[in-house]
């Protein structure tokens, strides 16, 4: 019989055997993934069926009932194998890991997994499966990549070169790691996203104040004041020339009528010598609802425009990034995100590579700390998955972060194992189980709850209340300032007209 694994594994064997079974197997590897029978009479009608297996080379041999098989029938267990040896014995699987919040928190001083979403269902397993773990970490600190030759770094080279057995880490799933290692069902699939430095919010808008009315509105507006106003002054005349208005030494003109009308829109009164006749004050009536209705309308939507701080990205996608040629694109050095872009056939991905990402230009860096940082101190984006960038707080990146609003790069994140690894169906079983039972969606729900609170602490920390600030009241006070200058302007205007006709009626 063959010691390899992927010969035995592949097939369901039925040994017939007439000597004692311990004996005849006992150089001989029977992964746990296996079905091997072994036929051994049982009585004179009878044959008793035994299965076997073990954990791993020159570990002990382990047996079981399958059934027993005599001339009437054929009885044995209906059980799935999968079913049948989810025990391990306490056997010592040796894992590869590195402490990397929030998905894997790693004691690295201790060798003892402490928690994160990957950590905790690897404890589920170990609880499950009964047995334990011996971590091990790779001497290159990354997720690792595989290279043209089939060489590999970081925790891949440890899983691909057999110094473990299994990955505790958040593998991404990726066509060229698959020549080299194999992988669980996936646990969980982010997005990678384009991140940036958030510009402020508070520019300087010249149309603030006129942007809550569109321009057909404020034509509207202005055609309204126009039209009473150019009625007030002909009901007026009207009045008079019947008799039914009464008689005033002032004159009331257009202008005066354009006025008084223009301040009933900014909420002002009007003059005791403004037209008492029944039909303006009719229309009186009908200018100041018309003038409250449009100002509670324009002061909503003001105040929203005050208040709201909507940032503009200088780009949106990375096809502008790559036109705009503003900002640097950077990401992890021996990260599956550079290996994406290195094998795209994409034309915009082999750009963003050839001009971004390749080596000679010093955009990528060793971790995710790094990136940020060059993030808030220069016109670099970074791309990455939110659940590693969001352990970065805002006070220790220097700066507010904002995503590009389209995603890259769909990902599968699971456990990495060695390529023919016979623990590989049996966690698979396991992992769907906990998907059934729903522990795996609580973890997921902790999770994500634990980052939203964070991201949410994190805002009301550098955010605060909202306030209106000097920029965005500096179009009306230079407004403001105009008006005071320009009548100031007026009145020593007035006033050296004054000096010059009271100088000529002296003469």
């Amino acid at each position: 019989l063959s010691s390899e694994r992927g010969v035995m594994a592949k097939a369901v064997w039925l040994l017939f055997l007439d000597t004692l079974l311990e004996q005849f197997l006992e150089d001989v590897y029977i992964p746990v993934d296996c079905e091997f029978i072994v036929a051994q009479r049982s009585g004179e009608n009878a044959v008793r069926l035994t299965e076997v297996y073990r954990m791993a080379k020159e570990f002990p041999l382990h047996r079981r009932h399958f059934g027993i098989w005599s001339q009437d029938r054929l009885h044995v267990i209906t059980e799935s194998l999968l079913r049948r040896r989810s025990d391990f014995h306490g056997f010592t699987i040796t894992a590869t890991s590195m402490n990397s919040p929030p998905l894997v928190i790693l004691d690295e001083e201790k060798m003892k997994m402490r928690g994160g979403l990957f950590g905790s269902v690897w404890f589920s397993l170990e609880e499950r499966l009964n047995f334990t773990t011996r971590y091990v970490v790779p001497s290159l600190r990354s997720w690792g990549t595989v290279y043209a030759n089939n060489t590999t770094t970081g925790v891949v080279g440890v899983l691909a070169d057999g110094q473990a057995e299994v990955g505790v880490f958040s593998m991404l799933i990726t066509s060229r790691r698959m020549d080299v290692m194999d992988f669980t069902t996936p646990i969980l699939s982010p997005k990678f996203h384009v991140f940036v430095r958030q510009p402020d919010g508070l520019q300087l808008e010249w149309d603030t104040y006129l942007a809550p009315f569109s321009v057909r509105l404020w034509l509207t507006v202005v055609l309204l004041v126009l039209l009473i106003a150019l009625l007030l002054p002909n009901l007026y005349s009207l009045g008079r020339r019947h008799g039914i208005a009464e008689a005033t030494q002032v004159p009331f003109k257009f202008k005066d009528s354009l006025f008084y009308v223009f301040g009933a829109f900014c909420q002002q009164g009007m003059e005791p010598s403004c037209p008492q006749l029944s039909a303006c004050r009719v229309l009186y009536l009908t200018t100041y609802l018309t003038a409250v209705i449009l100002l509670a309308a324009y002061s909503a939507t003001l105040i929203s425009f005050l208040s709201v701080k909507n940032a503009e990205l200088p780009f949106s996608t990375l096809e502008e990034l790559l036109k705009a040629g503003t900002h640097k694109l950077g990401c992890l050095e021996q990260s599956t995100v550079l290996s994406h872009f290195m094998d795209a056939k994409l034309p915009l991905y082999q750009q963003i590579y050839q001009r971004f990402l390749h080596r000679i230009h010093g955009t990528l860096v060793p971790d995710i700390g790094v990136g940020l940082y060059r993030v808030c101190s220069s016109n670099y984006a970074f791309i990455a998955l939110y659940t590693d960038v969001i352990q970065h707080p805002p006070s220790e990146r220097g700066c507010r972060l904002a995503t590009l609003p389209a995603s890259y790069f769909q990902s599968s994140l699971s456990l990495g194992l060695t390529l023919n690894c016979p623990y590989k169906a049996f966690l698979n079983y396991h992992l769907l189980t906990l998907y059934d039972d729903g522990v795996l969606h609580r973890l997921k729900d902790g999770l994500f709850a634990s980052l939203n609170l964070q991201e949410a602490e994190h805002r009301a920390m550098v955010g605060g209340w909202l306030s209106v600030e000097m920029q965005h009241l500096l179009p009306i006070l230079m407004a403001l300032g105009t008006g005071m200058v320009l009548g100031a302007t007026c009145l020593l205007l007035e006033l050296g007209s004054g000096r010059r006709s009271v100088g000529k009626w002296t003469v």
